[in-house]
């Protein structure tokens, strides 16, 4: 199970490099004369589900980019605990099943 939650908070931290890597980029190219970033509901619905320190410190806290993975990170593993912790009996009851 500890692998399974070290594997939850690896995918976070991956997820958090993701998006620092597209944000750099769109700033990047946006001051050197390439397309700027829009603003489009999908995509701060989808930032927000999948970077949730977002909505959790709000928009006026300043959170350097290698914080955020990290954070990012615990929050993933809190939330593969908790779902291993729901999938704990079901997958117990299905291993009877398999004889």
């Amino acid at each position: 199970m500890l692998r399974r939650i070290g594997l939850w908070a690896l995918c976070g931290m991956a997820v958090g490099f993701v998006w620092f890597v597209y944000f750099y980029w769109h700033n990047y190219s946006a001051y050197h004369g390439g397309p700027a970033l829009t603003y489009s509901p999908a995509s701060e619905i989808l930032r927000d589900i999948t970077i949730p320190i977002g909505p959790l410190f709000g928009r006026h806290h300043a959170i350097t980019w290698y914080w955020s993975m990290v954070l990012n990170a615990g929050i993933y593993a809190v939330a593969g605990l908790a779902f291993e912790v729901i999938r704990m009996p079901f997958r117990s009851g299905l291993a009877g099943l398999r004889h």
